[in-house]
């Protein structure tokens, strides 16, 4: 299973790492206030309920031959449930900023550093430590009533087997679990007042946990008796569905957002890892951590191009019965390196790792007449990969070995960006046959609890393979190399004057 922030996923594998079957559905977010998002957890559960029975149906496999179940997560997003599982409160979301009152209050009695070294985590208020003090102290009413808060992989568990488990990499991401000492954080809860007996028991990934019980085998369709095995946040267990548990390989995924996963045998939690914004955080792999970071505005650059500049695209997409993509992208593929001397700093939902700064904007330069929309177009595909370049420079600059990009998502569609990710980056481009990562990476988990390998390395041999790799062209790298050096210089030239756009917008 993959619950994620607008849908759930139900994928079937075979032991030897065979997609069967899969399902999807959607649900809604809820925004009650401006900066408020909110899931409903019943919505939710349906979700799960319907892909599950879909996938089992499509799949015309007795229900008994599924061994075994894990869930990767959204990280951060919780539900007050009381003793009768009953939800008292919709979920709320990671985007979800009502918290920052008491993110200050917390930083008042703690120093930054200080707790990210026990968590991992560079402090915000969208983590779930900050929501949980909202509720204590705007509601403490349903905080008393309220028996666990849960995530949604521990929903789930506690809905399929009646154990609120959860694991280590998922844990981490509530900013309430020392990633050291693999447990609830007594200083943090303490500083915080919140109760630990509130809290799921966590478990290492890949630990068995329950059966699903004979209700939630009428609900689902799945057999009275299928283990339920704890799984992982999705970006570790994205990490584990292309092989990233080891130094080297880096895990990639294009969507709305590009975040890159790297594997440690220690945290990185030096004050440089928390300047420059990564998180460093248990791994779903056995004494493994992962850091990962993250260029917020990257594929979602592209969908603000084509609505706002791209109505011809879209027509001419239209008619063809092509996705209006694939022709933006080949326009830009026919520019010449380095978009005619135009630069996009793609911030424009702020900079994410390394430069790590809510205040940067995006920045279009070198702008002139000569430059139309498919130039523009791959100055956006080169200004982000720009970003990813950085964050590998970044990494290796912090002892992380990087030696090829593994990626998924909807950039690893296209071939142009593929090749032009190995170009600028000068690495090995790698698209795996299962590009399903999280879904994967959840289902070795299931299959290591169920016995059916010996390790996630002997699941990794029967799951993953190469299906395309992209090689760096050196002559175009040493071409791209001029125009990085110039790109790099951009952010530090201009970073004072973005706190003096946002002073003048607050007014």
């Amino acid at each position: 299973m993959d619950v994620g922030t607008t849908g759930c996923k139900a994928v079937l594998f075979s032991d030897d790492g065979r997609l069967v079957s899969q399902s999807y559905r959607e649900y809604p977010l809820y925004h009650p206030k401006p900066s408020w998002s909110e899931e409903e957890p019943e919505e939710v559960w349906r979700g799960v309920i319907e892909v599950l029975r879909e996938t089992v149906a499509k799949s015309r496999i007795d229900p008994v031959e599924v061994k075994a179940l894990s869930v990767s997560a959204q990280g951060e997003a919780f539900t007050p449930l009381d003793r009768g599982l009953k939800p008292l409160y919709r979920c709320v979301t990671t985007w979800d900023d009502r918290a920052v009152e008491e993110h200050e209050y917390i930083l008042e009695k703690i120093d930054r550093t200080r707790l990210f070294k026990l968590t991992g985590h560079p402090s915000s208020p969208v983590y779930t430590l900050f929501k949980l003090l909202w509720f204590k102290r705007r509601k403490p009413e349903l905080y008393g009533k309220t028996w666990k808060f849960l995530l949604w992989e521990d929903y789930v568990n506690m809905r399929l087997c009646g154990a609120p488990a959860i694991d280590y990499s998922l844990a981490s991401r509530t900013m309430m679990f020392d990633i050291e000492k693999l447990r609830w954080s007594t200083e943090i809860l303490d500083l915080a007042d919140l109760d630990a007996d509130k809290l799921p028991e966590p478990h290492p990934s890949g630990t068995v946990v329950g059966e699903v019980s004979r209700r939630a085998s009428e609900e689902t369709g799945l057999a009275e008796g299928t283990l339920v095995v704890t799984g992982g946040h999705d970006q570790a267990c994205g990490a584990l569905g292309v092989g990233a548990i080891h130094p080297g390989p880096a895990y990639v995924s294009t969507g709305t957002v590009e975040s890159i996963v790297v594997a440690s045998d220690k945290p990185l939690t030096d004050p440089r890892v928390l300047s420059m914004g990564y998180a460093s955080y248990c791994h779903v792999a056995p004494n493994r951590y992962l850091t990962l970071g993250a260029n917020p505005t990257a594929g979602v650059l592209l969908r603000w191009f084509r609505d706002k500049f791209g109505r011809e695209y879209v027509e001419e997409a239209a008619s063809k019965g092509v996705s209006v993509y694939d022709i933006m992208v080949k326009e830009a593929s026919r520019v010449p390196i380095g978009s005619l001397g135009l630069f996009v700093a793609p911030y424009f939902m702020g900079a994410g790792t390394p430069n790590w700064d809510t205040y940067a904007r995006g920045l279009v330069i070198g702008l002139t007449i000569a430059h139309g929309k498919p130039e523009l177009v791959r100055a956006i595909l080169e200004g982000v990969t720009y970003e990813l370049r950085l964050n590998v420079e970044a990494l290796e600059e912090l002892g992380v070995e990087v030696e090829e990009l593994r990626t998924v998502g909807g950039g690893a569609r296209s071939p142009f960006w593929l090749q032009l990710k190995a170009d600028i980056t000068g690495k090995r481009v790698v698209v795996p046959v299962i590009t399903e990562a999280s879904s994967a990476g959840a289902a070795m988990l299931a299959g290591l609890g169920a016995g059916l390998y010996k390790s996630l390395d002997d699941a990794l041999r029967r799951f993953y393979r190469e299906a395309r790799v992209y090689k760096p062209r050196m002559d175009v790298k040493r071409s791209y190399d001029r125009f990085y050096g110039v790109y790099v210089k951009l952010y530090p030239r201009v970073k004072d004057v973005y706190k003096m756009v946002f002073d003048l917008l607050r007014g």
